[in-house]
């Protein structure tokens, strides 16, 4: 197929779209078929279905489902409050997209609908690092809550009041 991709005459034009297309139609029915597994089975399939396609005119569709299926990961941990496990689903997203950009040359419905999920994946990155943010604040305020009550807790009120006359 690659021969008659990059322009030799090893067969017909018309055997050649039917190859084509038949390849399309194989692509089409492995994501369809990937959306039937659970999460980690679909990237997994989807990884392994990319890395034995040799012909780079359907991996951006391959490329395009992996980052769908990781950003809608981010969203489901982002509403969970799981806010690691977001931003690690939306960093993973940004290799399928970049390699869309690379293989569709910044073109076409694929690249468009990519750059949307680039986008969208940018902000509720922002949004899951501030929640981790708030996340971290709360758990060190509370930390710092307990650890001064159990210091004033060991010393004698007097002492302290004492200890801040001094001061």
């Amino acid at each position: 197929m690659q021969a008659a991709v990059i322009g030799e005459s090893c067969q017909s034009a018309e055997w050649c779209e039917k190859l084509h297309d038949s390849f399309g139609t194989c692509v089409d029915e492995s994501i369809e078929l990937a959306a039937t597994f659970p999460h980690r089975g679909r990237v997994e399939m989807l990884e392994n279905c990319i890395a034995v396609v040799v012909e780079d005119s359907r991996k951006p569709a391959l490329f395009l489902e992996l980052a769908t299926i990781l950003f809608h990961a981010g969203l489901n941990a982002l509403t969970t409050k799981d806010f690691l496990l977001a931003l690690q689903a939306f960093r993973d997203c940004y290799r399928p997209v970049q390699e869309i950009r690379r293989l569709t040359q910044e073109t076409g419905d694929i690249y468009s609908e990519a750059t949307v999920i680039e986008k969208d994946v940018a902000f509720h990155m922002a949004t899951a690092s501030a929640g981790q943010a708030i996340k971290a604040g709360e758990h060190v305020r509370k930390l710092y809550s307990v650890l001064t009550l159990d210091f004033i807790s060991a010393f004698n009120l007097n002492q302290i009041f004492l200890v801040r006359i001094y001061m």
